[in-house]
């Protein structure tokens, strides 16, 4: 490997880091190069500067993720949507205990979830987002059929963000009010607990007629959500 790929790999990495740490926002390219070991003219020679290094190590998130999935298309469709319900909650909860690559990307989607930055709005208006994908289709399989595009999208965005209160929060979880003990017994009861509460809400909300729907706005986040929503275009 050449020592620029090297060099590029490094930045990709220790952003990655960062990122995950501190956000967009926070992340300093001074911080970054430091942990790279190079200067920080080096993310401009290679990236273009700070937002176009940002944008591939989201790129890799969304690519790794995809690739870490328990779903794809086929499993959707063949398994029982409360099961696709329990997998795509499961595959967002289970890298947290790992402490690995998958679980650092997480977070970064997690800061853009609290307080979505230019560059990530311009990135998913023009990126296609497989876990957004998965959701719209497990969300279908509840609702009525000709249900409206807003509902949809709804608890689409909903559904996705079940788990994103632990990721963003994960380091705080075992320290003092809460002082849980997160160890593999904590994550599989939590992916359950999650699991079974997101298909419970589901479940209900399809039972209901669009009158009611468009006006209990307690089952679903519908105010948050269509910020977020917004927050897309």
């Amino acid at each position: 490997m050449k020592i620029a790929d090297i060099t590029r790999q490094a930045l990709l990495d220790h952003a990655t880091d960062v990122f995950a740490e501190s956000g967009f926002e926070g992340a300093s390219v001074r911080e970054i190069t430091r942990r790279a070991s190079v200067n920080q003219a080096a993310i401009n020679y290679h990236f273009g500067g700070k937002e176009s290094l940002y944008r591939d190590v989201l790129r890799l998130a969304v690519a790794a993720l995809s690739d870490a999935s328990l779903l794809d298309e086929n499993t959707i469709d063949s398994v029982s949507r409360d099961e696709a319900v329990r997998l795509f909650i499961r595959q967002q909860v289970t890298p947290l205990l790992k402490h690995g690559q998958i679980g650092r990307y997480l977070r970064i989607f997690a800061w853009e979830t609290l307080a979505p930055t230019p560059v990530y709005r311009d990135f998913i208006a023009s990126e296609r987002l497989p876990i957004m994908d998965q959701a719209e289709k497990i969300v279908r399989r509840f609702l009525p059929a000709g249900a409206a595009g807003e509902d949809i999208t709804i608890a689409t965005i909903w559904l996705t963000q079940q788990v994103t209160p632990f990721i963003r929060h994960y380091d705080t979880l075992s320290k003092p009010p809460l002082s849980l003990k997160i160890d593999k017994g904590f994550i599989e009861q939590l992916a359950a607990d999650l699991g079974r509460m997101a298909v419970a809400a589901l479940s209900v909300r399809s039972t209901l007629s669009p009158d009611i729907t468009a006006q209990d706005s307690s089952l679903l986040p519908v105010h948050n959500s269509r910020n977020m929503q917004r927050s897309k275009t």
